[in-house]
């Protein structure tokens, strides 16, 4: 029984430069979703300044990991007119290539929103979708264009998720965690996710970026 554990975390701020070296600590392989519009972009969490990266200066630091498009500017998918959202898409995945080097991406949904409209308009321009749904189960998705979330590295319960899932009997399994490198940052996290890491590789899991279980599981 093959069991597939992937890690996929989104938004590309400064705080992924300490948490790829701890995923290269324990040899992890992650896929990062970003966003090329919004470079050096700054918000508040919990009162406090997020920054993202200036992506240029990012090549070496996620090697050895995915990176995947985010959309250009991270809003509502649902929101946008179908241009606007091929443009999000398109102009995003253009970015990524020049700048990293890759030949294909795939796509992590922004927000949780994200209907068979989006899907339809997305899916010719990527080689795979991570959605923001939630799945119980843990069966391969029906495609390469609904693949969902598993749990969130901070969830109560994500400790025993990831026990049900090792404990599953399906000849192939998937678990997708997901979750964003700042939160480690001011939910004064560091120590909690370090130990989970630890606690996912106990299993032995097959730990592999999205694209390469996509490219095994969905070959084209």
């Amino acid at each position: 029984m093959r069991k597939i554990f992937l890690l996929s975390f989104d938004d590309g701020t400064i705080y992924d430069k300490a948490f790829v070296e701890l995923l290269n600590r324990y040899h992890i392989p992650c896929t990062f979703n970003l966003n090329s519009g919004l470079e050096d972009f700054v918000w508040e969490f919990e009162g406090n300044p997020v920054r993202r990266q200036t992506l240029s200066g990012t090549v070496e630091q996620y090697k050895g990991h995915e990176i995947a498009s985010h959309s250009l500017h991270h809003h509502l998918l649902t929101s946008l007119d179908e241009e606007t959202l091929r443009r999000e898409v398109t102009e995003d995945c253009e970015n990524l290539k020049r700048i990293f080097g890759v030949e294909e991406l795939g796509f992590g949904v922004p927000f949780t929103e994200c209907g068979d409209r989006e899907v339809a308009v997305i899916a010719p321009h990527v080689r795979y979708i991570r959605l923001s749904e939630f799945c119980e189960g843990f069966d391969l998705p029906k495609d390469a264009y609904h693949i969902p979330i598993h749990g969130l590295f901070n969830q109560p319960d994500i400790y025993d998720r990831i026990y049900q899932f090792s404990r599953s009997e399906l000849p192939v399994s998937l678990f997708v965690m997901a979750g964003h490198s700042y939160e480690f940052e001011f939910l004064n996290q560091w120590e909690y996710m370090e130990k989970l890491l630890q606690y996912i590789r106990s299993f032995g899991f097959e730990i592999m970026t999205t694209m390469d279980f996509v490219k095994e599981f969905y070959p084209l």
